[in-house]
Parts: structure tokens; C-alpha cells; sequence
């Protein structure tokens, strides 16, 4: 037929025939199979409120970025006084990452990262009143404390509701959270900078209003999210069963890589290549999102608002990119190159961003977007890797192991940034160092392993309905 040639043209390959085996037919028409329906139900239940999550997570995680513009003139703070700062969140999520993971498998997903939120809008909140670097380094200490294990959660409960050839794509609609939040972040903290309510700098209500944000989520996201298909009102019997069914299936698949004790993420050499590539990463992804906005400023010369409303255009660019690769990673199955050649792109335009012309504006955004584009896509696939060889609590552990070693290159780049600023006068040095460390972690994914098949959706029900629709 033209017209199924037409569709068959328009899907990429595994979509063809994962519509193929999730459709069931009844009395001439087509009709969405339960597993079918239960996986659309759930991205439009669940990964909202999860993407929201962590639209307002960088924004109090990062919200420094901005609030330095004024923030660090009026408190005397040096760049390294703010690079260490800014570093000691890593510390704090640092030691309740691996107990927050495995909280969130054995426990309950949605209440940690519930408790997570309103916890750390509550901290972000007090950094309206800071007035020395002690308090600032104590402030920046427990908010990492008080977020720790928020995307080890996320991620967890994201293995709960959807199978792996929709994981990627699922993490990457999370991890859009963050290009989106700086999106988000330029325009409001242009805003709030310039207000003075109450006899309070603009900085300080940056601090309150998005603060005050995550405990208003945290409080909504404890009535409407649902933790696990078993306990969703919104989907039927039949539909719980059928995605049970596949995501039981995949975890049998992958029980002898690894479904076990925490411990076997400890001895796991995929789990430390990826934990490592992560601190690399953390290096220069961390330097530059609590960075960007001073760096804009040094080279461009531009006032706070437009550097706010500039930072607009590459991470838009970087949500759309993070989308589409996570979605062809999961259409081909692939996770290492679309990782790697996301962190070259990123090295790239970070490197004509220290080196390149800066004469003419345009050419400054073109070297931000590159860069934001390249240090963003990678999230979904890679995000994918430790599910696809891990399972249970092996991967809750290996996620938060992860995560944990990640946020060390999280303390080091800012920390390293700050210091060589004050020290250089510029930021070229602290940027080539982090192409470097990009590079040494894009050769530790390549030394992975290709990715193991995943069994594919299970068509019992397809089956089941089909045969009955004969016999009557």
C-alpha cells in the first residue's frame, strides 16, 4: 500500500516496528495495545513534572552565575572566593549521592526527590542574607547536602516507567531541564538584578523568588506525581501488567550484568570508566554554567541585561540538539558516539571561545552556542549507558557512584576557573584546560563496550488479543 510505504518512510526503522508490535487488531480497525497506551500515558504523567524538577534545580543550583554580576562587587568576593564557593556544592552532594540512589530504588523515588525539593529551596532561600565568604562556602555546603541524590532519583524512577529503547529519549526530555533553565535564568535574573523591594538588592531576591520556587514544586509534585506504575490511578490493570511485563523482561536480560548487591558497582569497570569521563566533564561543564555569564560580560563588554537575554539563543539551541540526540540515540541503539561526539563540539567551540574572533558580537554567539550545544546533547545517551548494562539496585548504586565522582570535577572546575582568572587575568587558560579534560573523557566512553541488544517489546498481549478475536 502507498500510503503504509509513505508511513514507513517517515519513522526511523525501530519505530516502524515498535508501532508494528503495539498495535493489536480488533473487528477491522486498529486499535494502541495497553503496552502501547501505558507508555504514552506515562510521558505525559511522569516526565513533566520530573523536567520541571530539574528546570528549577539548575536554576537554584546555578543561579550564582548571574547573581556574581552584582553580587561579587558588593560583597568584596574575588573570582576564587566565588569558583570555591561555587565548588563546595559538589562536596556536599558528594557524600549523600550513592545512600540518596539507593534510597530512592528501595524506598521511594518521588518522596526523596519531594524531600530533596523543599529542602534546598529552603537553603537557596538563605542566600539572600550572606554577608561573608564563610557563609557563603557553608550556604553553597549544604545545598549541595540538600540536593544530593536528586538525579540518581530521577533517573531511577525513570528506569520504573520506561523501557530501554525510550530511556534515552526520557532522560533527555529531563536533562532539557537544563539548557531550559538558563533559558529561564538569563531573562528573570536580568529582571530581578535591576529591582530593589524592601530595601534588597536585585541579587538577593534572585535568590528568593527561585528558592522559594522549588518548595512550591516540591509541594505540588508530592500530590500529582506517582512514584511507580503500580500505584498510577490513570492506567488500567491491563496497561500495568504490559509494561511490567517489558520492563521485567529487560531487567532478566541484563541480570548477569549486574543485578545484585550495591556492592557490585563498586567493582564494575564500566561503572568507574563512566564515573571517571564524568569528572572530566564536570571540569568543564561546571567551569562554564557557573561562568558563562562573567565571561560573556569580560569579552563582549555588554550590561548585565543583555548578557542575561544574549545566554537566551545557545541554550535554546542546546535544548532543541539535546532532544533530537537523545531520539537518535534511541532510534539507532547507539549511546558512546552520540556521548563523545557531543563533548567534541563542545571542545570545539570552546576553544574558539578563548581563541577565535571576538571583533563583532555575532561571532561571540555563534561561539557560545557551539559550545552550550556540545556540552548538553550528550545527556540522554549518555545517561543510558549505566541501564543498559545494569539493573536493580546495581544501577541505582553505579548512577550515584556516577553522579558522585561526577560532582568532584564539579568542585575542581570552578574552584581551578576562579583561581586562574584572578591569577591570569582571563579565562583562556581555564578553558583550554577544560577541552583537555573533555578529550580524556571521550577516549574512556570509546573504551566501552558496544551496547548489548535489549529483548523487544513484548507482543503476548498483541497476541492474547488477537487469538481471541479469532476463536469468536
Amino acid at each position: 500500500m502507498p500510503a503504509q510505504r509513505l508511513r514507513r518512510a517517515l519513522l526511523w526503522p525501530h519505530e516502524f516496528e515498535y508501532l508494528r508490535y503495539s498495535m493489536i487488531w480488533r473487528r477491522g480497525m486498529i486499535f494502541m495495545s495497553p503496552f502501547m497506551s501505558a507508555r504514552r500515558k506515562a510521558s505525559g504523567r511522569v516526565l513533566p513534572w520530573l523536567f520541571l524538577a530539574y528546570v528549577v534545580a539548575f536554576l537554584d543550583r546555578t543561579n550564582i552565575n548571574y547573581a556574581a554580576l552584582t553580587m561579587n562587587e558588593e560583597l568584596g568576593f574575588t573570582a576564587e572566593i566565588f569558583g570555591l564557593g561555587a565548588g563546595l556544592f559538589a562536596i556536599g552532594y558528594w557524600l549523600l549521592e550513592i545512600p540518596g540512589a539507593i534510597l530512592a530504588e528501595r524506598w521511594n523515588a518521588k518522596l526523596w526527590i519531594v524531600r530533596i525539593m523543599i529542602t534546598w529551596g529552603i537553603v537557596g532561600m538563605l542566600f539572600a542574607f550572606v554577608q561573608a565568604p564563610w557563609q557563603f562556602y557553608l550556604l553553597r555546603f549544604l545545598l549541595g547536602l540538600a540536593e544530593a541524590g536528586f538525579v540518581p532519583a530521577a533517573l531511577v524512577m525513570l528506569g520504573h516507567w520506561f523501557p530501554e529503547r525510550d530511556r534515552a529519549q526520557a532522560v533527555s526530555w529531563f536533562y532539557i531541564g537544563l539548557p531550559v533553565s538558563q533559558v529561564i535564568g538569563g531573562p528573570l535574573a536580568s529582571w530581578l538584578l535591576g529591582v530593589k523591594w524592601l530595601g534588597l538588592s536585585g541579587w538577593k531576591w534572585l535568590f528568593i523568588v527561585e528558592g522559594a520556587m522549588a518548595v512550591v514544586l516540591g509541594l505540588l509534585m508530592l500530590l500529582f506525581l506517582t512514584n511507580r506504575p503500580e500505584d498510577a490511578r490513570w492506567l488500567s490493570e491491563e496497561e500495568k501488567r504490559a509494561l511490567r511485563e517489558q520492563l521485567e523482561a529487560e531487567r532478566r536480560a541484563k541480570a548477569g550484568a549486574g543485578h545484585g548487591s550495591w556492592a557490585l558497582a563498586l567493582r564494575d569497570s564500566i561503572v568507574w570508566r563512566v564515573a571517571i569521563s564524568m569528572f572530566l566533564l564536570g571540569i568543564g561543564f561546571y567551569g562554564f554554567n557557573y561562568f558563562v555569564a562573567s565571561i560573556t560580560k569580560q569579552i563582549s563588554g555588554l550590561t548585565n541585561a543583555s548578557v542575561g537575554w544574549l545566554l537566551v539563543i545557545p541554550f535554546s539551541l542546546a535544548a532543541i540538539t539535546m532532544y533530537l540526540n537523545g531520539r537518535h540515540s534511541d532510534a539507532t541503539g547507539e549511546r558512546r558516539w552520540h556521548t563523545v561526539l557531543s563533548w567534541f563540539v563542545g571542545g570545539l567551540g570552546l576553544l574558539l571561545l578563548a581563541y577565535g574572533p571576538h571583533h563583532h558580537p555575532a561571532w561571540l554567539l555563534v561561539w557560545l552556542s557551539i559550545a552550550a550545544v556540545g556540552l548538553n546533547a550528550y545527556f540522554g545517551a549518555f545517561w543510558a549507558i549505566p541501564q543498559t548494562f545494569l539493573s536493580g539496585v546495581v544501577a541505582a548504586s553505579g548512577i550515584g557512584l556516577i553522579n558522585m565522582i561526577g560532582n568532584i570535577g564539579g568542585f575542581v572546575g570552578p574552584y581551578v576557573t576562579g583561581a586562574i582568572r584572578d591569577r591570569a587575568g582571563s579565562f583562556d587558560l581555564a578553558i583550554l584546560l577544560w577541552v583537555i579534560a573533555l578529550v580524556l573523557a571521550a577516549a574512556l566512553i570509546l573504551s566501552l563496550p558496544k551496547e548489548k541488544s535489549v529483548p523487544k517489546e513484548k507482543s503476548s498481549t498483541k497476541e492474547k488479543s488477537s487469538t481471541a478475536e479469532t476463536k469468536s
